[in-house]
This record gives C-alpha cells, structure tokens and sequence, in this order.
C-alpha cells in the first residue's frame, strides 16, 4: 500500500529520510521510498534545484545536483514546514493484543489505515515492530514461517494469507513465534539469518548477498535499523552575496521556463514567451532578453573557487573577513565586535573576567546564515562496522543525477580562542596524554564520526566549551538546546581554534534575532563566564569528573547528562569527545584553564 507521508524538513536528511521507518498521519510505521519515486500525483518531478551551492559540491567533490524534496501537501501538518514523501506500509504483519496470532497484511482490503482491525477473538490487531535487516542495506519483513519452522523436520507448508502462526513467550521469558498446525515454535529476537527475501519494503526483486552476509531480527527503533550519512556546510562568499531580487536570478531559478525556451523553434512563439515571462516579472522584454544573455554566458560565473577543499577552513576563513556594503538579501551577514569586545576588559576587575575576554581573540555575530544539508545515503545491520558497511545512495541504484537537501536559515555566535595561549596550553603533557587516551579509544572503537574527527586537546576544549555555552544559552537564553546547533573550526596546522553556535530553520525569517541578542559582547561575556563556572562541578560530582570512560565507547571522560551532554540534534559528533577537566583542570597535571591563561598573561611558563 502506498501512500504519501509529511516529513518535516528538519528531518529528511536524518532519521527520517529515504530507507527510514517513520510514524504516518494514521500512526502507522511506513518506509520512505527512494528518490525515483518522489514525484507528485500527476508523475511529474516535486523537487525543486537548490541553486549557488557549487563550492560546496565542489568541496564534497559532489557532482549530483542537490535538491529540495515536495513540499507537504495542505492537508498534511498544517503550519509545520515539511515534505510529502511517498512510503509504504511497513511491517505488513500484525498481531493481535489478545491471543498473539499473528495476520498478514490485515489492511490490505482497506481504503483508510487508521480504522481499527480485529482478530476473530475480537482482540484489536496492532503492527508488528520487528524486521530483518542485513548489513548490505536491506530492509524486509521477518520470514515468520521460516523462523518459526527452522528446526521442524515435516513438512508444514507456509501460507502467506493464513492466520496460523502466534507470538508469545517461552518459560525462560523469551519471545518465541509458535505454529498453531504443527506446533513447532523457535526464539526470534535478534536471531541471525542466512538470507534476506527483498533489498527493501517497495522493491519486488531478489537479493544477491556478498561474501560475507550478515542478516539479523531488530525491533523497527533498533540503531541499527537505519543509519543515515549526511553532510553539511554553509553558504559563504561570493555566493552567499548573489542579490536574490534581480530578473537574471528570478530567471535562473525558473528551470522549467528555460527548458521551454530552449525547445521552442519558432521565432514568433519565442517572442510570446518572452513577453508572458516579461509580465510575470513586472520588467520589459529588454530586461528579459539581457537576463538570458547573463545566464548564456555563465551567470552565475562561480564555476571555479579558491578552495582549500576543506569546508571548515573556508567557512573560518569567511568569518574573519569583513564584508562590506552588505545587502539585505544576502546569505551569510556578519558584524565584528571584537574591538567591543576588548574594550570590554578596561571595565572588569576580576581577573577571571579578564581572562575570558583576554582568551577570546574575535568575536563576530553572525546575523544570517544559509546551511546547506545533504543526504548522501544510508546503511543498515551493525552500528559498530559501520565504517565497512556499503552506503546505499537515495536513488538505491546510484544512477540519479541529483541528492536531496534541505535549506536552513538562521542565525549565531562565532569566537575564535587566542592561537598563541591555545598552543601553549595544548603543550602541556598532561593535557597531551589526556587528549590521546580518549584519540586512542576512538581508534579502537571502530567508530566514524566524520571525517574531521581529529582528537586533539584543542578540539576536546572547544567541543566541550560549545556544549556548556548550548546549556547556558537554553538555562539563561530560554532556547530548548535542540533548537541550537554547534560547529567547531579546530586545526593546529591551519591555526583554527573558532566555535560556531547558531540556530536554523527551514525558513527565511531565521529564529528573529533571539541569537544576535545574546552574542552581543555584554550579555556574551555573562554566558560564557557562567559556562566556564558550570565546568567546574557536576552534580554527580566527583565520580563524573574522576571517570575512565563513559558515554558512547567510552568515549567521553567527565562529561555526563548532569553537566555537558546537550540532545544528540544539537552535536556534530554523537555527544563524545567531551571531558570538562580540560576547563577546571584536575588539580595535577592540567591546570584550570582560566588560571592558565592569567598565568600566560604574566609571563609564568607552565610546560
């Protein structure tokens, strides 16, 4: 059964994108289909080009298109920002509340699928929430009456519309799938298989697994159910700077009338369309033709970019780079207060006070932003071999010409750290052994958190510090830490040491200026010194600061829900790589960082 579901934006390119199992308008569970289908009802493509994001799929070395997925229909979540995704009903199967029995497809002859339906004991029939997954990618129903018969040695024939085959639960507590014919019975949870039935819930084809074919049973909210890959970056100059408001980028984004244009032979006819396009942009034919010939000669001239093909050091880079005659319809708006900011220091008298202000080498209010998110793929099976597992494209085949990716619009906060007490301090030995302890857990972990995952002490403090300004924002600030995001620019080489914390929306309003109040330097100064004093206790203090390991592969040290975790919306890298004693200091061998820096300020020499 087919359907079309909303999505919100927000969404689509995390776990809710294609492959995902997802809750429909009937509370249902579906699977978003691929790309190949995502068309409207009439068959015609729903997806809308994102356009100026060329040094971004440059840098990503993308060579698809990106594009917006349909837009949610009125009847669906009105008022949310969302997509209209076509899905399929998944898992088929149901089983009833009262007697266990389990029923095939039991909405298969219904219009509607929120209506209730009943087993013949009158118990009310529910959708299974178990389904087989392979480490290749593939999603399929559980082969119940292979389960169930896998040690029976008659013969029990399977029937795909019969009612004969029950859950329930065997003397030690496991859950068992029993035959009500021949009473053969096995365990089913996290059973693993030698073979998987179909590549996914809406392809009808055979599966041919590789060498090594890993198929297990998981519950449809198992990790490893649904692994999406997606990257993001931020639209900087110059395209960012492209006015929004002329014909030739009106005319540009109309994809369809410049196919048209392109197709039509006939002098006359081109001229009518000319004029009808001159109409609907209120501008004379003149105006019309010049635009044409923009776009004919290259518009918007940005084939080529001085990148470092790095996307965080081009982003840092903008930053730090003043704009001027900025227009309102702009991309990426920044304001420099750093001299504010350091002017800020003639003012206090406490010396952690000075300190923080001394620390903070720039400081800019990013007043727009225009974040990119692309959805590369999805992988399936085994959360731990994630980094050897295939990753299988939207499309499934790989063939498409274009990704999906969603806009958000937004605003933030952006500081860089003093390089030169940054290098002193990451110097010292025990913030050295410290930071490799936890770079070599990561190795052994078999985990990939991104390929910028780089374990440094510089990197751990500054990850560590975003998180308790996330926390301070949303205790002082009033906003909900999911609602934040945070992007950390560290590189020894490159002489990075910035944060980035923002919010966005897929909207154009962006969050109304909530965060530019806040990055202003006298209410920032109040946020960041209220961080820093929250890094030095926990209130499952001290056994959270004298942890080994803790979090995901043990991969944070003091860090925990109590002080530094933020909602996994609002980290880059799963909530690890935190550890607040590279703030507080441990009383040995790290000293408590503001301490540092008052002590560099005077000279002292502590490596």
């Amino acid at each position: 059964m087919s359907k079309y579901t909303p999505v919100r934006f927000s969404h689509l390119t995390s776990y809710s994108g294609v492959g995902a199992i997802v809750r429909s308008a009937e509370d249902k569970l579906m699977v978003v289909v691929d790309t190949r289908r995502w068309t409207d009802k009439d068959g015609n493509n729903a997806t809308t080009v994102i356009p100026y994001v060329n040094r971004i799929t440059q840098a990503l070395d993308i060579t698809q298109e990106l594009r917006m997925p349909p837009v949610a229909k009125e009847d669906f979540n009105k008022g949310i920002e969302g997509s209209h995704l076509p899905a399929v009903l998944f898992p088929t199967y149901a089983s009833c509340s009262k007697c266990g029995l389990l029923h095939p497809n039991p909405w298969r002859h219904q219009e509607r699928l929120d209506e209730r339906v009943f087993c013949k004991c009158d118990g009310i029939l529910k959708q299974v929430v178990w389904c087989c997954v392979s480490n290749e990618g593939h999603l399929d129903e559980v082969p119940w009456h292979a389960i169930c018969h896998e040690n029976h040695k008659g013969k029990c024939e399977p029937d795909y519309k019969a009612n004969y085959l029950k859950f329930s639960t065997d003397k030690n507590g496991k859950k068992i799938v029993k035959c009500t014919r021949c009473y053969s019975q096995n365990i089913y949870e996290k059973q693993q298989l030698g073979f998987i039935n179909r590549p996914q819930p809406w392809i009808y084809e055979s599966v041919e697994l590789g060498e090594n074919p890993r198929v297990k049973i998981v519950e449809v909210n198992d990790s490893g159910a649904y692994l999406p890959e997606q990257v993001n970056a931020l639209v900087i100059p110059p395209e960012s700077r492209i006015s929004k408001s002329t014909i030739v980028d009106r005319l540009y984004n109309n994809s369809t009338a410049l196919r048209e244009l392109a197709n039509i032979r006939m002098p006359l006819r081109k001229k009518g369309k000319l004029s009808s396009l001159a109409s609907q942009y209120r501008c004379t034919l003149d105006e019309i033709n010049k635009a044409i010939e923009d776009i004919n000669n290259g518009y918007p001239n940005f084939d080529i970019f001085e990148t470092t093909k790095d996307l965080t050091v081009d982003e840092y880079r903008a930053f730090l780079t003043p704009l001027e005659n900025i227009k309102d319809d702009e991309d990426f708006v920044t304001e420099h207060k750093t001299n504010e900011w350091k002017s800020l220091v003639t003012k206090q008298n406490d010396n952690n006070l000075s300190a923080l202000i001394q620390i903070v080498d720039k400081h800019i209010v990013a007043k727009r932003l225009r974040e990119i998110v692309v959805f590369k793929g999805f992988k399936r099976g085994f959360a731990a071999d994630r980094q050897e597992q295939p990753l299988v494209p939207p499309d499934i085949i790989g063939k498409s010409s274009w990704l999906p990716a969603i806009e958000l619009f937004g605003e933030g906060v952006f500081f860089t750290l003093d390089e030169a007490i940054i290098s002193q301090w990451e110097k010292l030995l025990g913030v050295k052994k410290r930071a490799n302890e936890i770079s070599d857990l990561y190795e052994k972990s078999g985990l990939n958190l991104g390929e910028d995952v780089v374990i440094t002490p510089r990197f751990i403090l500054l990850h560590t510090l975003a998180h308790l300004i996330i926390r301070e924002l949303e205790s002082s600030a009033g906003y909900p830490a999911a609602s934040l995001s945070e992007r950390i620019y560290h590189s020894k080489n490159e002489k990075m040491a910035g944060i980035l914390i923002y919010t966005a929306v897929p909207d154009v309003v962006g969050s109304l200026g909530g965060i530019v109040e806040s990055a202003q330097p006298k209410e920032f100064l109040k946020i960041l010194n209220n961080a820093f004093k929250h890094a030095l206790w926990c209130s499952l203090d001290p056994v959270c600061t004298e942890h080994k390991g803790q979090g995901l592969s043990w991969l944070n040290r003091a860090a925990c829900h109590g002080c530094v975790l933020v909602p996994e919306t609002a980290c880059e890298y799963s909530n690890v790589f935190l550890d607040r004693v590279f703030i507080k200091g441990d009383g040995e061998k790290i000293p408590n960082f503001l301490e540092f820096v008052i002590g560099h300020n005077n000279g002292e020499k502590k490596i």
